[in-house]
């Protein structure tokens, strides 16, 4: 049974035919309305993961390719080469990814693992939103995603991933200060996150981001930061150099003190 199968749809259905038909399965097996049947709590995985991979547009991508089913590659935003988007994890590990997306700003009660978390999506509104945002950002439509994302950072203001998205939307649309500003508040949260996260994929996208909006002004950093550098580096040198000779010349200091010492030691010739 594949996923589409599992979940009753078509595999050409969009995102919010996918989640009025999760909703609807949901109701069918949730361990919840079924006193806790193992059977249906069996069940209820099953169609928790194909949801999962089904809702998130790269995965779900990935999966239609292991069916044969076509895709249409150029309706994604991640094929175009002219995008700023680097397709590694945005945080420091693609573990942090998925806590990330699922966890900050969800607001999931105390005692909550990432197993209980994944069953109960029914209730992560924010999520669902999220990955409706998403599907439309990797459709291309940009303007609609953005509104989307706007409003999951709205409720998740501290949701790192969210606001990264929401970013790269902005980008796609030309607006290259509203970009910068999410990228740069992604950073600043990272900052403060313990421990801290460096999230140096964000960090190059801001500077691509930069080279496209401000052509010149990023040309002059980097001849300045290089030149910087190569005034670091022949000052290294230089203070590398003047340490040497000042340590000679102290070693040279001692010698001759040592050769005056011994020389008034030696008893006076006859």
């Amino acid at each position: 049974m594949t996923y589409y199968e599992r979940l009753g749809v078509n595999s050409s259905c969009d995102f919010r035919a996918l989640k009025k038909a999760y909703y609807r399965k949901v109701k069918e097996c949730h361990p919840d309305l079924f006193n806790n049947s193992r059977v249906k709590e069996e069940e209820f995985k099953l169609l928790v993961n194909a949801f999962d991979v089904l809702s998130d547009p790269e995965r779900r991508a990935a999966y239609d390719s292991s069916l044969g089913l076509e895709t249409e590659a150029e309706d994604f935003a991640l094929r175009d080469v002219d995008s700023c988007v680097n397709m590694g994890s945005i945080m420091d590990s693609p573990a942090d990814d998925i806590l990330e997306e699922l966890v900050v700003g969800n607001n999931p009660p105390a005692g909550t693992t990432l197993a209980t978390l994944l069953s109960d999506l029914e209730r992560t509104q924010v999520f669902m939103i999220f990955r409706e945002a998403k599907t439309l950002y990797f459709h291309k439509k940009f303007s609609g995603s953005v509104a989307l994302f706007l409003t999951a950072v709205s409720f998740s203001p501290s949701n790192i991933i969210y606001r990264v998205y929401l970013a790269r939307a902005y980008a796609s649309l030309g607006s290259w200060s509203k970009a910068a500003a999410q990228y740069q508040a992604a950073l600043r949260i990272g900052e403060h996150r313990f421990p801290p996260q460096h999230l140096f994929n964000v960090r190059k996208e801001l500077e691509s981001l930069n080279n496209k909006r401000l052509p010149i002004w990023s040309r002059f950093l980097a001849l300045f930061r290089d030149k910087a550098n190569n005034s670091l580096a022949a000052g290294s040198e230089e203070m590398i150099g003047e340490t040497n000779r000042a340590i000679a010349k102290i070693i040279s200091e001692r010698k001759k003190k040592k050769q005056s010492g011994d020389t008034k030691k030696l008893p006076p010739s006859e």
